[in-house]
């Protein structure tokens, strides 16, 4: 008898585990569907604007030379929950330009997070003063060792809001990193990523470079 109830234990454990790594599962190939549909809703919104006559940024004379978008291979790896440590009342800093001039931004906040088994930090500013059509909006300038070799020498930029950081955390989709107009054409004035937000290491996913 109590064989028996032993065996049955046993089988109840079995299933139960099962089932529970049936749930994970499901959980986890739901989070990727929701993922890889985000980053591509960002590549065609992106794809869309530079394709677009009346949206591109390009300017007529730039067309002809133009090569078009290009994507690194999707990888969600380069997908990550930052921790994220607010910076209070950050003092307005100078940010260079592509065009010689400046821009200035104010620290809003630092994300730390682990990528191949080191650790990282990024500072996201905030525009000084916000912009008034998208106050919320927090800028994340950075460089990788891509810079000049498979993406933009003069680095990436990833957009998010205040409201992405949830509960001491913020998503970064390195996924989402886009090149800065002047990547493609001499008419814009862009911030130059700052050395602080300099990673050393490979972000092989985002908008790659192609001229």
């Amino acid at each position: 008898m109590m064989n028996k109830l032993i065996f049955l234990f046993g089988l109840l454990w079995i299933v139960s585990c099962s089932q529970q790594k049936a749930f994970k599962n499901a959980e986890n190939a739901a989070e990727i569907h929701i993922a890889e549909n985000e980053i591509r809703e960002f590549q065609e919104e992106l794809l869309s604007e530079w394709n677009n006559p009346e949206t591109t940024p390009l300017k007529e004379e730039e067309k002809v030379d133009f090569q078009g978008i290009h994507f690194f291979s999707v990888d969600l790896k380069f997908r990550i929950l930052a921790d994220f440590t607010p910076i209070i009342d950050g003092k307005s800093i100078p940010f260079p330009t592509s065009a010689n001039k400046i821009k200035y931004f104010k620290p809003y906040g630092t994300a730390q997070f682990a990528l191949e088994g080191k650790n990282y930090e990024l500072t996201l500013y905030q525009s000084d003063p916000p912009y008034e059509e998208a106050p919320e909006h927090l800028f994340l300038p950075f460089m990788d060792e891509t810079n000049g070799e498979t993406s933009y020498g003069g680095g990436r930029y990833m957009d998010l809001t205040i409201s992405d950081i949830q509960d001491g955390k913020i998503l970064l989709d390195f996924n989402q990193a886009y090149n800065p107009y002047c990547a493609y054409s001499n008419y814009y004035n862009c911030p130059i990523p700052p050395s602080n937000n300099y990673l050393e290491i490979e972000i092989n996913a985002g908008v790659s470079f192609k001229q």
